[in-house]
């Protein structure tokens, strides 16, 4: 095959400014995971990631093939076009998904839609979320064997193909900010890029996203004067409709630990938090069937948390929270506050504990059963609810400066920045406890309800 002409190079160089033409992958036809970037698979035409020597990414369109052995792919470089050989093991180790696919996974379509702008691989659902290429790969090879064995149903009926083939992920529907979360029914397997830090982890600032019923933002840190690792966690998810599903958990450092594991017992009850939420927003569930499924995450997290044997002991605060109505279940001595729109405290969960002694949590092996409190609080525009683990409770930050902080600051994120600052400072001082802090903050929107799902 001859190099290609300069109206050639121009019609190739346009194709970078555009979606990909998606081609359906069909796994079955696939015998090993390396056949999912191979070079066969590649034609003039398609975009591929290539490494520059700046150690960034950028998007490029293939050139020329060379059958089973190198692509060259055109870029665009400050000097004008360039051109980057590929051989099969780089192409593979850049492009660890092929951008133009088109496949099914658990009966579900994903598009791999090109790179974002720090050069991650996208891949997007059909209602247009982002989801983690990492675990999509991971995926396909669990259905990819040498022997044709196929572990999970990838092909949906013939006339849904025939018309997803056609098809494009949807916008993204985020209606109130630039960047769109991902709803958790969307999100394959939680972590910290979607709103669980736990297990000795960190947000760096914050973690925030705000959805068409509410504004929630995180704070998970190992705190001053205290430990070198962080045994709290928070997670923060939104579904689809908007609604929040919240959780605070603090690992009691007074009972057992794993000095190769810090913060298992926090990583589980939010890992279980989002099994059975991502559950109830699926299906779209009651709110009676929320309270159900906060307590059966409990239980799952309390057997697991006991069948690991290390006598690990945590909190669990799990909260769901529409428009309308909060339904929360309460286990230990974390704790979620109430505030109105003009800063004055409503009503507080109730502590499971006595100074530094833990009446409840899970995982307590000198209790048969813990025992769980449960609440539904109403809701109207512009209250405040705030999640906290020991590090802010024990700050002595009394009800009516908290609240005149949280109007003061008029958002979640910057709230929970603030707070975060103050609490610190006391720590540092010692005019509060030093302890692992975890804050949580939700602002319920002043705005009418929207419906994120631009298909709706």
């Amino acid at each position: 095959m001859g190099s290609p002409t300069e109206a050639e190079l121009a019609a190739l160089e346009r194709k970078l400014d555009f979606e990909p033409e998606y081609r359906l992958l069909d796994l079955t036809s696939l015998r090993h995971p390396r056949e999912i970037t191979a070079v066969d698979r590649y034609h003039v035409g398609d975009l591929a990631r290539v490494p520059r020597t700046s150690g960034r990414w950028s998007l490029g369109v293939v050139s020329e093939v060379d059958p089973g052995t190198s692509v060259t792919v055109l870029l665009r470089a400050s000097t004008g076009l360039s051109t980057k050989e590929l051989d099969a093991k780089l192409l593979a180790q850049c492009n660890p998904l092929k951008i133009g696919d088109f496949f099914y996974l658990n009966d579900k379509p994903f598009w791999v839609a090109g790179l974002s702008e720090d050069g991650e691989i996208m891949v997007l659902s059909r209602s247009g979320q982002r989801v983690d290429p990492r675990e999509v790969r991971r995926m396909m090879e669990d259905v990819i064997h040498d022997d044709g064995e196929k572990t999970v149903q990838i092909r949906p009926k013939v006339s849904d193909l025939q018309a997803d083939a056609e098809a494009r992920p949807l916008s993204t529907a985020r209606p109130m900010q630039a960047v769109p979360y991902v709803p958790i029914e969307s999100i394959l397997e939680a972590n910290s890029q979607y709103g669980l830090i736990a297990g000795n982890k960190e947000t760096p600032t914050v973690y925030n996203l705000r959805s068409p019923v509410a504004d929630a933002a995180l704070h998970t840190h190992r705190g001053h004067n205290y430990k070198n690792w962080n045994e709290d966690g928070g997670a923060l998810f939104a579904d689809a409709q908007g609604r929040l599903f919240v959780g605070v958990f603090d690992q009691a450092g007074g009972e057992g630990s794993d000095e190769t594991a810090r913060g298992a017992a926090t990583a589980i009850a939010g890992e279980m938090l989002f099994d059975e939420m991502q559950k109830v927003a699926a299906l779209q569930a009651s709110r009676d069937e929320a309270e159900e499924a906060l307590v059966r995450a409990a239980k799952r997290a309390h057997e697991a948390i006991l069948d690991r044997g290390k006598g690990e002991v945590t909190t669990f605060i799990g909260a769901m929270i529409d428009d309308d109505e909060a339904v929360i279940v309460n286990v230990g001595d974390s704790g979620l506050m109430q505030f109105d729109a003009d800063g004055k405290h409503l009503r507080s969960t109730e502590v499971q504990g006595v100074g530094r002694l833990l009446l409840e949590g899970l995982g307590m092996t000198r209790k048969p059963i813990f025992e769980h409190q449960a609440y539904r609080w109403p809701v109207s525009p512009g209250d405040f609810f705030l999640f906290g683990t020991d590090g802010l409770l024990d700050s002595r930050l009394q009800e009516a400066e908290l609240g005149k902080l949280l109007i003061d600051a008029g958002d979640a994120a910057a709230a929970t920045r603030r707070l975060r600052d103050v609490v610190s400072r006391r720590m540092i001082s010692r005019e509060g406890k030093p302890d692992n802090l975890t804050v949580l903050v939700v602002k319920v929107g002043e705005h009418e309800k929207e419906n994120p799902d631009p298909a709706s």
